[in-house]
């Protein structure tokens, strides 16, 4: 397709197409690190393994804090994490995840919500990413105003391919890492359902077959 040259930006030589199919995702997590004011020694807390949150976790790592755990009840996705870099590994629900100075909640789920806003220090900032069940959702308002803490949201991003395609270029975010699957075109619907049916899945490639 035809698009403007101003909305374009090449790819490194070494960059396969599959990783830059995923500059999208990368930017959705250094722009809600941008907004959560991520920094060196900061200690994070990321709710939701999913792409999003595992993707948030390396760039959180990247620009510099020192503390990163994230929180699934997936097992698979808390594996992958690991292998991925977080710092801490936390079950939904169960483990503990000590204070944090930011909070960046990718799972859309009203608990894992009000849980993280729990665990942030005085002051602390909470970035919403995921989209929750609801238009809207409770939140422990007392907390927020005796720790006067932050709490903002996230509509996509703004300015952040570049940085996107330097962090995975030089290998400071693992993108690839998160493939775990291709399809042709005519198997597009097992692609789309393929989280669904597989709770290892992460993300996965459709590649388009030129005729002939």
């Amino acid at each position: 397709m035809t698009i403007h040259e101003d909305f374009a930006f090449a790819l490194p030589d070494a960059m396969s197409d599959d990783v830059g199919a995923l500059m999208e995702p990368l930017s959705v997590g250094i722009w809600a690190c941008r907004k959560a004011g991520i920094s060196a020694g900061d200690r994070v807390l990321v709710t939701g393994a999913g792409p999003i949150g595992l993707l948030t976790m390396q760039v959180a790592r990247a620009f510099g804090a020192t503390d990163v755990g994230i929180s699934d009840v997936n097992e698979h996705r808390l594996a992958a994490a690991e292998r991925m870099g977080a710092t801490r590994v936390l079950r939904a629900g169960h483990d503990p995840s000590g204070e944090v100075d930011a909070l960046i909640e990718c799972s859309g789920h009203p608990a894992a919500l009000v849980a993280g806003i729990e665990a942030l220090r005085p002051a602390g900032t909470a970035v919403l990413v995921g989209m929750g069940p609801k238009p809207t959702a409770e939140i422990p308002l007392s907390l927020i105003q005796n720790r006067e803490l932050w709490l903002t949201g996230t509509f996509r991003y703004a300015n952040t391919y570049p940085t996107a395609l330097a962090l995975a270029a030089a290998g400071r975010v693992d993108v690839a890492a998160l493939i775990t699957a291709h399809y042709d075109l005519e198997d597009t619907e097992a692609a789309l359902c393929a989280g669904l049916e597989d709770a290892a899945s992460l993300k996965v490639m459709v590649h388009p077959r030129t005729a002939g």
